[in-house]
């Protein structure tokens, strides 16, 4: 879902009039206080109102608060409506941009937007929300009981989303359970490819229904004894955290990106009719094959497994020399500067760009990038180099 940054939607012609509101409104201020956030007691850094980026669900969020808290429907929390919802004039005074004593929509959405950043809730853990509560909610309530998620596939973590022991999580509880659950697995390295993975694992080899492989189950999904160290609680089975992590670790010493596997996923999906887990060797097709890589099909019996798909893709990495992050940034850089549309950089576009020294489009660095010798920058140059100047 896009995000929305105030400070460049407010250039635009076609920005909305409550952003064009905003922006005279802080074009009056002669500062803008900053916002010390608070979670539990502990303070976080000062934010200033208009470097968050919102979100849809933040406008959303606004609109829902809206219908149930301005009483007298003028479009504005009055500190009697605000009061209701246990807000101070200390908590709104940051976000009170034109000093009315009084919030507008653009203003709630600000303070709505700066306590979903304080929590870490990005736009997939409302997504995941409310996905699993369409699924999940038996009784339409809006909550999820607990006994209503004994058999769910997204997390074995779930009763600690469960902050206040009522044995059922309220929209609040699930989406930052999922927040925290996501960011303790970005810790670990685990994507979400991996949990996707884990997930498709459990749905295909699970055979008593406890949402957990072992033994036999293992061998059905093509996983061996190894796997198990990664059973972390000792119960002698893996869930979906425990394959997640699992696939995170192989992803990574294989030398794959989150996109690399995806695409062997999709290639076996699309190309599997008969659910072996092989595919015709000559449905699998790369833009750039390189002679050097040789041919995926290892066992030359024109069919190809997932492994051999993953190890040929492991492989083009490693040649390839960058990850998806860097192809991204370069991707940006090049479009961004590339006046005739060659989808290069010359020295005129790289000096043009106006970079500095420490940037990968100073003109100073073109020897540096320009691996083929033809004065000029493309793609995958500049994307080698960006991963290679990467700090830790």
């Amino acid at each position: 879902m896009p995000t929305l940054m105030l400070s460049h939607c407010c250039r635009s012609n076609r920005s909305p009039a409550w952003l064009l509101v905003l922006l005279a409104c802080v074009a009056a201020l002669h500062a803008t206080p900053s916002l010390v956030a608070q979670d539990a007691g502990t303070p976080s850094e000062p934010a200033d109102p208009l470097s968050i980026k919102l979100l849809e669900m933040d406008l959303t969020a606004t609109a829902k608060l809206y219908a149930r808290h301005d009483l007298d429907d003028d479009g504005t929390l009055s500190k009697s409506e605000y009061e209701r919802l246990k807000w101070t004039s200390e908590d709104i005074r940051p976000f009170d941009l034109n000093r009315s004593g009084n919030l507008q929509s653009v203003e709630v959405t600000l303070k709505l937007a700066a306590e979903r950043e304080r929590a870490g809730i990005v736009q997939m853990d409302a997504i995941l929300a409310d996905r699993y509560t369409k699924r999940y909610d038996s009784n339409r309530d809006g909550k999820l009981q607990l006994k209503e998620l004994e058999n769910n596939t997204f997390s074995d973590q779930i009763e600690s989303y469960d902050r206040n022991s009522d044995d059922e999580l309220s929209p609040d509880e699930l989406i930052r359970g999922l927040a925290f659950e996501r960011k303790f697995r970005d810790e670990l390295g685990v994507k979400g490819c991996d949990q996707g993975g884990a997930m498709a694992l459990i749905n295909q080899g699970d055979a008593n229904g406890d949402r957990q492989l072992a033994g036999d189950e293992l061998e059905r999904v093509g996983l061996d004894s190894a796997t198990m160290k990664f059973d972390r609680n000792d119960n002698e089975s893996l869930s979906v955290s425990e394959l997640a992590e699992y696939l995170a670790d192989r992803r990574m010493r294989m030398g794959m990106t989150p996109a690399d596997q995806l695409l062997a996923r999709n290639v076996i999906r699309r190309s599997d009719p008969d659910g072996d887990g092989l595919v015709p060797a000559n449905l699998f097709h790369q833009a750039d094959p390189d002679p050097d890589l040789g041919s995926p099909d290892e066992n030359g019996d024109r069919l190809l497994s997932l492994l051999e798909i993953e190890t040929y893709l492991a492989k083009q990495r490693k040649l390839l020399g960058f990850d998806d992050e860097s192809a991204n940034r370069a991707s940006i850089l090049i479009a961004r500067n590339d006046s005739n549309g060659d989808r290069k950089l010359s020295k005129s576009e790289l000096t043009a760009s106006g970079a500095d020294r420490d940037s990968p489009l100073s003109p100073q660095k073109l020897s540096l990038i320009d691996q083929d010798g033809d004065a000029e920058v493309d793609m995958k140059e500049l994307a080698r180099f960006i991963q290679k100047t990467k700090r830790p």
